[in-house]
């Protein structure tokens, strides 16, 4: 399935009230047959530079994803800058076929809606061609896609009507990484998990961390705490006659978001914010290693590739048997760190004063 620009409708000075892409499926044995073959629907032959998006379907996923790759990576009219994303419970004409709005192409509304929540969110990774085929191919690190999701009436997910209102009746949510070993498909992170694994692995330039308020006067008092950004050092080395991965975060933080009585100006209160802070990382950390490590023995952070760049030697003797050994033998030690730097525009909230 192929999702086109109307071009009519992009370049017009007012806009119609018809979609601004198409889509087009075909059946085929290959990628290339298929695009080949869509022009017998098409009126246009298909321009490959101009993709955005590759969305491939779960249950393709899990059978290998290999083979098309290859088609993706060897054909020269297709650039890299691309994201490369998995159809999560749906299939990937499914996906193509919902239209958007803010961005009226749907492709761009994807390829934007990834790159901020990586970049503000961080529970997704916008993974680029290059980059997936670099760790399909690697001996000591293993692959993640994000997923999408299709939201709410799929069946009238192509009509004009369904954007066509305020409160959407169908959306696309990215939601969970999911895990592969080699190239197959074999699981999925839930969010906090995702978040986990983007930690460790360096890729939290920006993110909230919600930390329960000690006295709440209302269920959902919290103290909101912004990420600003992380510094991540993963060292390995040999204890006890086994590998061992030792993970150190460090990171900086403002306060964001109070919504109960305390007073930020006390070093005690700011050193309790870092302390739990640092806590909330390292359990979502522990979350994705426990995860990967136990139930899908798969190593997505890249902990053979530590082990490559730190004694090359020792890691030419374990990578033949790497899997069993990340899966039994590996010990992983996380460390994590958070300083407090700003408390924003207020030192305390005025909820205090209008109390009194």
């Amino acid at each position: 399935t192929v999702q086109l620009i109307n071009p009519g409708d992009i370049q017009a000075k007012t806009p119609t009230n018809g979609p601004s892409v198409t889509t087009f499926s075909i059946k085929a044995s290959s990628v290339m047959e298929g695009l080949r073959k869509i022009t017998t629907k098409s009126p246009r032959k298909i321009y490959l530079s101009h993709l955005r998006m590759l969305v491939i379907s779960e249950s393709m996923a899990e059978d290998g994803i290999a083979e098309v790759l290859d088609f993706f990576a060897r054909d020269h009219e297709v650039r890299t800058d691309y994201f490369v994303v998995v159809a999560k419970n749906t299939k990937a004409s499914s996906v193509l076929n919902v239209l958007t709005t803010i961005e009226k192409i749907p492709a761009n509304h994807m390829f934007a809606s990834l790159d901020v929540s990586q970049h503000i969110w961080a529970p997704t990774r916008g993974v680029k061609l290059n980059e997936l085929i670099s760790n399909l191919t690697s001996e000591g690190k293993k692959a993640v896609l994000s997923g999408v999701l299709v939201k709410g009436n799929v069946k009238n997910a192509g009509d004009m009507s369904s954007v066509s209102r305020t409160n959407l009746s169908t959306l696309l949510n990215f939601k969970g990484l999911g895990v592969f070993q080699n190239d197959k498909l074999i699981g999925w992170f839930n969010e906090d998990e995702s978040k986990g694994y983007n930690y460790i692995t360096g890729n939290v330039k920006s993110t909230l961390i919600v930390i329960p308020c000690e006295k709440k006067e209302k269920k959902h008092d919290i103290i909101g705490v912004e990420m600003l950004r992380t510094n991540v050092k993963v060292t390995a080395t040999m204890k006890n006659h086994k590998p061992h991965i030792h993970v150190d975060l460090k990171g900086e933080a403002n306060v964001a978001d109070v919504e109960c009585q305390v007073n930020l100006q006390d070093p005690a209160v700011i050193n309790m914010l870092e302390r739990k802070t640092a806590a909330d990382v390292k359990e979502k950390m522990n979350d994705a290693v426990e995860k990967a490590q136990k139930t899908y023995k798969s190593d997505i952070f890249g902990f053979g590739e530590a082990f490559y760049r730190q004694d090359v030697k020792r890691w030419y003797k374990m990578k033949r048997d790497w899997n069993r050994i990340y899966a039994e033998d590996l010990t992983v030690d996380l460390d994590a760190k958070v300083q407090i730097r700003r408390l924003g525009t207020l030192n305390n909230s005025y909820m205090k004063q209008m109390k009194h």
